[in-house]
C-alpha cells in the first residue's frame, strides 16, 4: 500500500528510492510524484550546469540550466532506473542547449554587464526602466529579485521559494529588463 511522504522525507532518499517512490506515487495518483521528480531533478543541478557550461557562454549557463531543470520538472519521466533518468535528463539538456543556440538573441549578458547608452537621461533612464520592470512583478517575485540580483544571495538562500523557481524568476527579470532597455 502506498504511503505519501513529505518533502523532508523525500529529500533523504537516494535516486533509486526517489524513482521507486515516483512510480508508486503516480500509480496511486498522488500529487507528491511531482515533488519527488523535482527533488530528483534538482539533485542533478550541478551535472546539468557542468554539461551546459561546456556548450554555452558563461553568462548564459545559469539561464540555460534553469530552463533544463524547469523542462525536466514539467516533463513526465516514466523510466524505472537511474540510468534511464540520466539519459532522459541528458536528452532534455541537449535540447535546451540546442534551443539556446537557435534563438536569434542567444547572446545574453549578466545584468551587471549591461551598458546603457542614453545621452539624454543616462542613469535616470536606467532607473526608470528598472522601476517599470520591478513594478510589473508580484511582491513575492520582487522580493526574490531584490535578494538574488541586488543583494547577491544564492538561490538556495531565498526562503520559501525553490532554487529552480528562483533561477526562473531572475532569468525572466533580466530578460524583461533587457527588453525594456532596448526600447
Amino acid at each position: 500500500m502506498f504511503r505519501a511522504l513529505g518533502e523532508t522525507e523525500l529529500t533523504r532518499l537516494d535516486d533509486d528510492a526517489l524513482i521507486g517512490y515516483l512510480r508508486a506515487a503516480r500509480a496511486a495518483g498522488d500529487a507528491s510524484a511531482t515533488v519527488a521528480l523535482a527533488i530528483l531533478v534538482w539533485g542533478h543541478w550541478h551535472n546539468v550546469s557542468r554539461r551546459v557550461g561546456l556548450k554555452v557562454p558563461p553568462a548564459a549557463v545559469e539561464d540555460v540550466t534553469s530552463d533544463v531543470i524547469v523542462s525536466a520538472i514539467q516533463s513526465a519521466f516514466d523510466g524505472s532506473s537511474v540510468g534511464e533518468f540520466v539519459v532522459w535528463l541528458r536528452t532534455i539538456t541537449a535540447r535546451r542547449i540546442a534551443d539556446f543556440h537557435r534563438r536569434p538573441t542567444a547572446r545574453t549578458v549578466p545584468l551587471e554587464d549591461v551598458e546603457v547608452v542614453a545621452p539624454d537621461d543616462g542613469v535616470a533612464g536606467l532607473t526608470d526602466a528598472l522601476s517599470r520592470v520591478l513594478a510589473r512583478l508580484s511582491d513575492a517575485h520582487r522580493r526574490v529579485v531584490e535578494q538574488v540580483v541586488f543583494e547577491g544571495l544564492a538561490a538556495s538562500e531565498v526562503d520559501g521559494v525553490s532554487a529552480a523557481n528562483v533561477h526562473q524568476i531572475t532569468s525572466r527579470f533580466r530578460r524583461a529588463l533587457r527588453e525594456e532597455l532596448d526600447t
